[in-house]
Formats: C-alpha cells, structure tokens, sequence
C-alpha cells in the first residue's frame, strides 16, 4: 500500500501519526488519574523545579493571569508554538502576565537546550514522572494549555497548537488584566 501512495499521500500519513504520537502519550491505564480540570474551576496548585532545579508552585502567581502550557520536546507542535508564546509573554509581562510551560520531559538537557536555541524567556518547569500533568491536570495531548485568572480560576483549555500572540488571544489576556 505505502508504495502506490503519492508523496503527498505519503507526507499527510506522516504528519498524522506524528500528531497522533503528540496526542497519545497518555496512553496506559488511566482508570486512576482524575478528571480534567473544568472551566470555571479552580487550578489544582502544583510544586515543580524549574529548569534550573528552583521551586515553584502556581499558588506564588496567584494575583497574575497565567497561561499554564504542558508541552515537550519531542512534540513537534509544541515546539513550533513556543516562539508565539514567547511573544506574547514578552508583550504583556509588565502588565501581570505569565507563561508557565511544564515540560514533561525525562531531563533537563534537552529543554535548556531548546529554551536556548530560541530565546526564550517565560519560566519553564519539569514534570519529569509526569505526576502533575496525569494526577491534577488529566493530560492526555500535547501541547494543552489553561488560561487561568488572577484569582485562579480556569477561564479556558486550549488543546494543541495556537498562535499565541494572535489578535484574538492578546484580547482574551488583556480583558482578564482589566486593560481593554
């Protein structure tokens, strides 16, 4: 079959089942993770080392609208919307703004590598046995993303890619800082 495929055929096969590997790494028994945090709820709080070995919980950006965004190196997609996101971090972190990125990746090198090679500057944190991204936020596709108010409630979850420093995102971020 795969050699009566066109190259594009071949390429759109391709480019499925890397989205598909992006989307399945929750795969296993999820009979004991709990549910995705709804909308309208408040984030479950998390304690997670930077890429730096620093600590971190959400609850010390409580008063800040936060972008919360679990990604991963090898996760094609994620890599390709970091740099919207780190314009939109750049735009609007003087205003109350923050990215939170947790990589569920195994080890630091890999990450500090790319953070490097692009330049960019929000914190990034390491879920390295992926306890906060299956146990509190039921992940199940990267990248997934919560826009999450100055009180900590969740306002949206954005399941994989966006362009981040869109129009319409920077609105939704901007009504939450109370700046339009």
């Amino acid at each position: 079959m795969w050699h009566n495929m066109t190259y594009l055929g071949r390429r759109i096969c391709i480019s499925f089942i890397i989205s598909l590997s992006c989307f399945s790494l929750a795969a296993g028994d999820t009979s004991s993770r709990n549910v995705s945090p709804e909308v309208g709820k408040y984030a479950p709080d998390f304690e997670l080392d930077d890429v730096n070995g620093r600590r971190a919980t959400l609850a010390e950006f409580r008063g800040k609208v936060i972008l919360l965004n679990f990604w991963s190196t090898s996760c094609g997609p994620c890599k390709e919307e970091m740099p919207s996101l780190n314009r939109l971090y750049a735009a609007l972190q003087a205003e109350g703004f923050v990215v939170l990125a947790i990589s569920i990746d195994t080890s630091e090198s890999p990450v500090r590598s790319f953070l490097s090679a692009k330049s960019i500057s929000f914190p990034v944190l390491m879920d390295k046995d992926k306890e906060v991204y299956f146990d509190e936020y039921a992940g199940f596709g990267l990248p997934t993303s919560f826009l999450i108010d100055k009180k900590g409630l969740i306002v949206e979850k954005f399941i994989g890619p966006r362009e981040w420093d869109s129009s319409d995102i920077k609105e939704r971020v901007l009504k939450l800082l109370h700046k339009i």
